[in-house]
């Protein structure tokens, strides 16, 4: 949760400024859960719905972690689109609602 937590803005002389070394930390950790994401093409386990419940909070970061994040749900529903039905059951309906929210929201096809 320490990705969640890291600000990719920074105050000097009392104004928000973008950090770059802040988002190359956060866009590290949203590259970590992708290969966690992407590491079981045609299979969940466990931890796989938390690992996209995290991608999805960060899904409106900054252009380049989107991207990142965009072709990984790209991937990973290229992957399971054919078993969906099974493996829907590994999510709670709330992550399935988050999940449909993320994968058809207008800046996932920009």
């Amino acid at each position: 949760r320490v990705m969640s937590k890291t600000s990719y803005f920074t105050k000097v002389d009392g104004k928000k400024i973008t950090s770059a070394e802040n988002i190359v930390k956060r866009h590290g950790g949203v590259l970590g859960l992708c290969a966690i994401v992407l590491s079981s093409p045609y299979d969940i386990p466990n931890h796989v719905p938390e690992a996209l419940m995290l991608l999805c909070e960060h899904s409106h970061d900054p252009d380049l972690i989107q991207k990142s994040i965009k072709k990984a749900l790209s991937e990973f529903r290229r992957t399971h689109h054919d078993s969906w039905h099974e493996h829907r059951e590994k999510f709670t309906e709330d992550q399935l609602v988050i999940l449909a929210d993320v994968l058809i929201s207008p800046s996932y096809y920009a």
